[in-house]
C-alpha cells in the first residue's frame, strides 16, 4: 500500500491554466501543403470561382488549390498590396499606399487609377459602388467613375477610417480647430453626410478602425491608456461605449470580424472570440495566442484561413475539432479511460495518471517507479480504477481517497476487462480469459479458456469473449461456453461493443456485423474500401468507428454513415478514442484531439466546378472554346482543369468519358490534373468531365467539349472514287498493254519466223556456195587422180576429209550459232581441201590468242568461210605463186571479239576485173553474210561489224586484202 502523500502530484494552478489554453483547433500551415510566396500577409479573400487570393507584402497571390499565381502591373509602384474586394462583375480590386488602385481580370492585373496626388502617402480606404470607387482619404472623399475616370470631390475632411455597409459608408474624421483635436463619425449616403457622433480629445487618436456588421458598426481606437469601442446601432444611429474587454486593453487590434454571431478580434495576441451580450462582450475563447492574425476568411467548404503578419498563411479544415498538447511534461500518453461526465484519466509510459475535467487537468497521481502504463478500466460504481501494466504488475486505485493498492499481477497485461455484475469481473490477457469473484479484495478467480483474448462485453446477461482463434458466449451463471460461428467458420473478431440494438462486432473477413436476438447478420454501412476497424464504441444510437483513416459515425437507425478524416484536419490514424458526455477524446502519443460532440462537428462538403485551364492540341495551346473542329493530323489533345479548393489536387477526384470510346467513365489519378489523348482516330468525340471531393455526396459536372477531327483525304468519298476510277483505268490500261504486249509478241514472233527463215536461207546459200559445183567437182576430180594414180591412201585421206567437211557444213547449217571452235575446225579442214586443189601452193595459218576461250565463245555458223573462200577464188585463184592466206582470232576489249582474214592475192581492184568477164553479181556467200549481218544487227541485237581494206606495198601496188570481222561476244 502506498501513502497519497508519496504518489500524488498536485499540478499547481498556473500549469492547469497553461494547458487548458493551449488547445488550438487543428490546422495546417500553407507552407508544409505548398511553397508559400510570403510570410508576410494582410488580406485573404474568396471569389466567386473559390480562388483564394492573398495580398502580401511582396504582391497580389492567386491560391487555386495546387500552386499560386503572381499578378503584378509593369507600372506598379510598391510590391505591398492590401484591402482585396470583389465587385458585381468578379473583378477583384486592391491597392497600394502609393494610391495606385487595381483591379484583377482575364488572369491579368490591371491598372484603374493612380491616385497618389489624393493620397499624399497613405494607405487610403475605398469602397466599390455601381458606377463608381469611393476613395477615403487624407483629403477628403472622392468618387472615381469607373468609366471616364472623372473625380468628384463629395466630402471635405481628413478622413482616417471607412467601413461599409449597403449604401451607407461610415466614416472616422479629424478636423483640426485650435488645440483641440474634434475627432467625429460621419455616415455617408451617396452625397449626403451626416454627423453621428464626436470624440473630443487633447491628443490624437492613435489606430482608429471602423467595422460594419449587419445591425452594429464598431468603432475601435487606442487611447493613451487601453483600446476604446464604441458600438453603433445602425437602426437608431444610437451610441454606446461598452466596458473594454480586459484581454482587449493593451492589444493592438489588426481587424474585427463576425462568424456565427460571435465576434473576433484580430490582435497582436492572436484571437479572442466574444459573445456580445446586452451590450457587452462576454469571453469565450483565444485562439493562436503566439499569433499575430490580420485577416480570417471562411471558404465555401468552411475552411478557416488566417492571415498572418509574420508567419504566413494556416488553414483549419474543421474549427470544432482541437488539438491539445501536454506540454511541458515529456510523458507519453499509453492508455486512456472515461470516467464520468467529460472526466477522464490519461495513463503515460512513466507511471503518470493526468486526471482531467472539462479539458482541463485537474490533478495527477503517481505510480511507483517508471510503469509502462496498457490498459485502463473505471468501476463507476466502486470508483475503482484498474491500472494494468505491461509487465507483471498492476493497481487499483480508489478515486474516493486517491489510495493506491498494489494488485500485483492480478490486471497485468490486460487486453480486456467487463464488469460482469456486482462482484464479478472478466478479465482478459494475452494467454487466457479468468472471471474474479470480488475482485478488489479476493483472490478468487475461474479461468474461462486458455487462448489469448482480443476483446469482450456483456450484454443480457451473456459475456462474449473474442479470442484469437473464435468467438465464445457464456452465461453468467455457470459459464457454459458456446463458440459462435458464421456460415460453418469461425469469427475472428478485433473488437466489439454492445448497444441497445445488440453486439457489434468488427471481423477481419466479414466486416462489421450484428449479433442480435441470436442471429448474426451484416451491417449494412459502407465503409470505404479495404479499410480495417481499429475500434468500435457506442453512444446511444449512434456507433463510432475508428479506422487508420479517421473516424466514423454511424447511426443505426437511420442508417447513416458520417465521417471525420484528414480533410477535417483528423491526421492520425485512429485507435483508442473515448466517448464523454459532451466530448469525443482521441489520444495520441502527446497529445489529444477533442472533438465536441453534435451536428457541427461534421461539415458538408462541396466541389468547386471544374475549370478547363488548357487545351493543347499536338502540344500547341489553343484557345479555349467547347466546339473544335479539327484536320485529321490536329489528332494529339490535351486537356488540362482544375477544381479550385484547399489541397483540391488532394481532396478532388476526377473521372472523364468519352461517348464514342467508351461509355463507362474513366478515373484519373488523384494529383492529376490533366488528360491526354493521342492519335485519336477521325470522327467526333464529345469529352465529359466531372470531379467530386472525396468526402462530397455529389459530383460537379464540366460543360462537354466537342472534338470533331476530319477524315484524312485517303477516307473521303471523293478519293475512294477517284481510287475506283483509277483501279478500272488501270485494269484498262493493263488489259490493253496486256493485248499490245501479245500483238508484239505475235509481231516478234513472225518476225522472228521470218528472220530464222531468212537466216535458213542464208544459210542454205551460204551452204550452196560452199558445196558448189565447181568446188565438188575439183574435190571428186583430185579423189580420181589419188585413185588414177594408184595413191589409195591420199584418196582415202582427202575422201574422208571432204566427207566429213560436207558433213560438218550440213550439220552446222542447221545452227544459227555454233562455238568459235566448231567455226575455226571446220574452216581447218575446208583449207586442208582447198590446199589439195592449190596443189600445195597455198601457205594458210590459222592463229588463235592464248586467253581466247574458243569452247565457249558462239559465233554465227560458218561466217568466216565465206571470206576465206572469196579470198581462195578471187584473190589467190588468179596468182601463180607465193600464196599466202591468214587467219587470226583474238580478244580486242573485254567483250569484242576480232577476226581477220588477209591474204597476198591479186587485190579487190584486179579481181573486178577479171569478174566482170565471167559473171554479172556478187558470189552468194559474200550477200548472204551481209544479209546475215544486217538481221543479226537490227533484228537479234548482236553487234557485227566488217571491215574491208586493200593492202598496198611501197609502190601503192596492189599486195593483197584484209578483212576484219568484229563482233560482240554474248
Amino acid at each position: 500500500m502506498y501513502s497519497l502523500k508519496t504518489y500524488i502530484i498536485v499540478i499547481a494552478l498556473w500549469f492547469v491554466k497553461a494547458w487548458s489554453y493551449a488547445q488550438n483547433p487543428v490546422f495546417e500551415h500553407m507552407s508544409a501543403v505548398s511553397t508559400l510566396p510570403d510570410v508576410e500577409f494582410y488580406d485573404i479573400l474568396e471569389d466567386r470561382n473559390h480562388f483564394i487570393w492573398f495580398a502580401a507584402d511582396k504582391g497580389l497571390f492567386r491560391y487555386d488549390g495546387k500552386s499560386y499565381t503572381r499578378y503584378s502591373h509593369a507600372n506598379q509602384k510598391a510590391n505591398s498590396l492590401f484591402q482585396l474586394k470583389e465587385d458585381q462583375e468578379g473583378k477583384l480590386w486592391c491597392n497600394n499606399i502609393y494610391g495606385q488602385l487595381f483591379y484583377a481580370e482575364n488572369d491579368q492585373l490591371h491598372l484603374f487609377y493612380d491616385a497618389s496626388q489624393l493620397v499624399k502617402g497613405q494607405l487610403a480606404a475605398y469602397t466599390i459602388l455601381d458606377h463608381h470607387i469611393r476613395l477615403f482619404t487624407t483629403t477628403g472623399i472622392f468618387d472615381i467613375d469607373k468609366t471616364t475616370k472623372k473625380i468628384t470631390k463629395v466630402f471635405e475632411g481628413l478622413c482616417i477610417s471607412n467601413a461599409n455597409s449597403k449604401s451607407s459608408n461610415y466614416v472616422f474624421v479629424i478636423n483640426e480647430e485650435g488645440q483641440l483635436n474634434k475627432h467625429s463619425v460621419y455616415k455617408i449616403e451617396g452625397a449626403h453626410s451626416t454627423k453621428l457622433f464626436e470624440i473630443n480629445s487633447l491628443k490624437l487618436i492613435q489606430s482608429p478602425r471602423l467595422f460594419a456588421f449587419k445591425e452594429e458598426v464598431f468603432l475601435t481606437h487606442k487611447s493613451d491608456s487601453e483600446n476604446i469601442i464604441y458600438i453603433i446601432n445602425k437602426a437608431d444611429d444610437s451610441i454606446k461605449q461598452p466596458k473594454t474587454p480586459i484581454e482587449l486593453k493593451d492589444e493592438i487590434i489588426y481587424n474585427l470580424l463576425n462568424f456565427e454571431n460571435d465576434y473576433w478580434f484580430l490582435t497582436t495576441a492572436g484571437i479572442f472570440v466574444y459573445e456580445l451580450k446586452h451590450g457587452q462582450f462576454i469571453f469565450k475563447e483565444q485562439l493562436f495566442n503566439t499569433e499575430s492574425i490580420t485577416d480570417v476568411e471562411v471558404d465555401f467548404n468552411n475552411n478557416y484561413w488566417f492571415a498572418t503578419l509574420d508567419n504566413g498563411v494556416f488553414v483549419s479544415p474543421n474549427l470544432e475539432i482541437r488539438h491539445v498538447a501536454l506540454a511541458p511534461t515529456k510523458s507519453k500518453i499509453t492508455a486512456s479511460c472515461a470516467l464520468k461526465a467529460n472526466q477522464f484519466v490519461l495513463g503515460t509510459n512513466d507511471g503518470k495518471l493526468f486526471f482531467c475535467d472539462q479539458l482541463k487537468r485537474i490533478k495527477t497521481l503517481k505510480l511507483p517507479g517508471q510503469k509502462i502504463i496498457g490498459n485502463l478500466f473505471y468501476d463507476e460504481k466502486q470508483q475503482q480504477l484498474i491500472v494494468s501494466i505491461n509487465a507483471s504488475e498492476s493497481f487499483i486505485v480508489n478515486l474516493k481517497n486517491d489510495k493506491i493498492t498494489d494488485a500485483i499481477n492480478k490486471f497485468s497485461v490486460a487486453k480486456s476487462i467487463s464488469k460482469l455484475n456486482d462482484s464479478l469481473l472478466f478479465y482478459g490477457n494475452f494467454k487466457e480469459g479468468i472471471v474474479y469473484n470480488n475482485p478488489y479484495n479476493s483472490k478468487e478467480k475461474k479461468i474461462l479458456r486458455s487462448s489469448r483474448v482480443k476483446a469482450s462485453v456483456v450484454h443480457k446477461d451473456t459475456l462474449f469473449v473474442a479470442y484469437m482463434d473464435g468467438l465464445f458466449q457464456y452465461d453468467l451463471n455457470y459459464f457454459s461456453s458456446e463458440e459462435l460461428q458464421f456460415q460453418g467458420q469461425s469469427l475472428l473478431v478485433n473488437t466489439m461493443c454492445q448497444s441497445k440494438v445488440g453486439v457489434w462486432l468488427a471481423t477481419q473477413h466479414n466486416g462489421l456485423m450484428r449479433l442480435a436476438d441470436n442471429k448474426l447478420s451484416k451491417s449494412i454501412v459502407q465503409l470505404p474500401k479495404e479499410v480495417q476497424i481499429n475500434t468500435v464504441k457506442p453512444d446511444g444510437d449512434d456507433l463510432w468507428i475508428s479506422t487508420d483513416v479517421g473516424l466514423f459515425q454511424y447511426n443505426t437507425r437511420s442508417p447513416n454513415l458520417k465521417s471525420l478524416s484528414a480533410q477535417d484536419g483528423l491526421n492520425t490514424a485512429v485507435d483508442e478514442f473515448l466517448i464523454l458526455k459532451d466530448f469525443i477524446i482521441v489520444s495520441l502519443p502527446q497529445s489529444f484531439y477533442v472533438l465536441p460532440k453534435g451536428a457541427r462537428l461534421f461539415k458538408k462538403f462541396k466541389t468547386s466546378k471544374i475549370a478547363l485551364e488548357a487545351i493543347r492540341i499536338n502540344d500547341r495551346d489553343t484557345v479555349l472554346q467547347s466546339q473544335y473542329q479539327l484536320p485529321y493530323d490536329a489528332n494529339k489533345i490535351e486537356l488540362q482543369f482544375n477544381s479550385n479548393g484547399f489541397q483540391s489536387n488532394k481532396h478532388v477526384t476526377y473521372h472523364y468519358r468519352v461517348q464514342q470510346l467508351d461509355s463507362s467513365w474513366q478515373t484519373v489519378p488523384l494529383n492529376t490534373h490533366v488528360i491526354n489523348f493521342n492519335s485519336l482516330a477521325s470522327g467526333r468525340y464529345i469529352v465529359e468531365l466531372k470531379a467530386k471531393n472525396v468526402s462530397a455526396q455529389k459530383a460537379v459536372f464540366a460543360s462537354p467539349i466537342s472534338f470533331v477531327i476530319a477524315k484524312p483525304f485517303w477516307e473521303t468519298w471523293w478519293f475512294y472514287t477517284l481510287i475506283l476510277l483509277s483501279v478500272f483505268g488501270l485494269i484498262w490500261l493493263y488489259f490493253r498493254w496486256q493485248l499490245h504486249q501479245k500483238e508484239e509478241l505475235r509481231i516478234a514472233e513472225i518476225d522472228k519466223i521470218l528472220i530464222d527463215k531468212k537466216i535458213t536461207n542464208l544459210r542454205l546459200e551460204n551452204l550452196r556456195s560452199q558445196m558448189n559445183p565447181h568446188f565438188i567437182f575439183n574435190a571428186l576430180n583430185s579423189i580420181q587422180d589419188y585413185i588414177v594414180s594408184n595413191e589409195k591412201e591420199l584418196a582415202s585421206s582427202y575422201l574422208v576429209k571432204f566427207s566429213r567437211l560436207i558433213r560438218m557444213y550440213l550439220e552446222y547449217s542447221q545452227q544459227n550459232e555454233i562455238t568459235l571452235e566448231e567455226e575455226l575446225k571446220a574452216l581447218k579442214l575446208y583449207l586442208e581441201l582447198e590446199k589439195v586443189r592449190f596443189e600445195d601452193e597455198l601457205d594458210y595459218t590459222i592463229n588463235v590468242a592464248k586467253d581466247l576461250k574458243t569452247p565457249h565463245i558462239k559465233v554465227p555458223s560458218l561466217f568466216i568461210q565465206p571470206y576465206v573462200e572469196n579470198a581462195l577464188k578471187h584473190g589467190l585463184l588468179h596468182k601463180s605463186a607465193d600464196r599466202k592466206l591468214s587467219v587470226k582470232a583474238q580478244i580486242i576489249s573485254q567483250n569484242k571479239l576480232q577476226i581477220t582474214v588477209e591474204d597476198n592475192g591479186i587485190g579487190r581492184e584486179q579481181s573486178e576485173k577479171i569478174k566482170q568477164t565471167h559473171q554479172q553479181h556478187k558470189p552468194f556467200a559474200t550477200k548472204a553474210n551481209e544479209e546475215r549481218v544486217h538481221l543479226y544487227k537490227n533484228k537479234l541485237k548482236r553487234d557485227i561489224t566488217i571491215t574491208i581494206e586493200d593492202l598496198k606495198d611501197s609502190d601503192q601496188t596492189a599486195s593483197g586484202t584484209r578483212v576484219v570481222i568484229t563482233m560482240s561476244i554474248p
